[in-house]
Formats: C-alpha cells, structure tokens, sequence
C-alpha cells in the first residue's frame, strides 16, 4: 500500500506546482503520440485543487493530447517503413495489424471509434 501512497501523494505534489499545467501539456502530447501515460492522473488533482481552473486544465490536457494525435500521426505516416514495421514484426503484431488495416480500409474512422470507446482487449 505504501508505493501506491508515494504515487498518490507524489501527483498531488505535481499538481499543486507551479509549472503543473506545462506538465500536464506534455503528459497528453506524449500519451497521444508515442507512449500511453494517462494524463488523468494529473488532471483529476490538479482539478480538485482548484476547481476554478478546471475548463484550464481540460482545455490544456485536450490540446496537448491533439497536438500529440497529430504528431503520432505525422511520425506513423513518415517512419511506418522503417520503424513501424520493425517494432510491429518484433512483437508479432504484423498479422493483426494486417487485418486492423483491412477492416479500416472497410470501415473508415468507425473501426477506431469502436476500439477507442470499448473496454475490450483487442487481443489476449
């Protein structure tokens, strides 16, 4: 119980500083670009410790996280070839991305809204 206290009392810390909305930018810029750090871990206490800057820390969380979107787009279309695949054959994903692929290219954007919005695992 006591990491999860130092966790705890760690992101209230990060919350009530100074620079926690410059923070806060960059953990939504990374988590939507390369690397899944949810950025709720900060807004949640950055909110309860001033609820008056609670549209600031969601509009903050949400341009980062787009700005991110955008940049982990323009990084999958610039190096899918020789990055993407590489970690995608490394982890043995090549055959699902394959079929994730497919069903895009049937679907369009609803196939990643339904992934997106579902607590399924896609797969085990």
């Amino acid at each position: 119980m006591r990491p999860l206290r130092q966790l705890y009392d760690w992101t209230l810390r990060l919350s009530a500083r100074r620079d926690a909305m410059v923070v806060l930018f960059l953990v939504a810029f990374i988590e939507a670009s390369v690397f899944p750090i949810p950025p709720d871990v900060l807004i949640l206490p950055m909110i309860l410790a001033c609820r008056s800057r609670a549209w600031a820390v969601a509009a903050t969380a949400t341009v980062g996280s787009v700005l991110g979107g955008v940049a982990g787009y323009a990084i999958g279309a610039s190096l899918f070839e020789s990055l993407g695949e590489p970690i995608l054959a490394f982890y043995g994903y090549l055959e699902d991305f394959a079929e994730f692929a497919a069903a895009y290219n049937e679907w369009g954007a609803w196939i990643v809204a339904g992934a997106g919005f579902t607590p399924f695992p896609t797969r085990s």
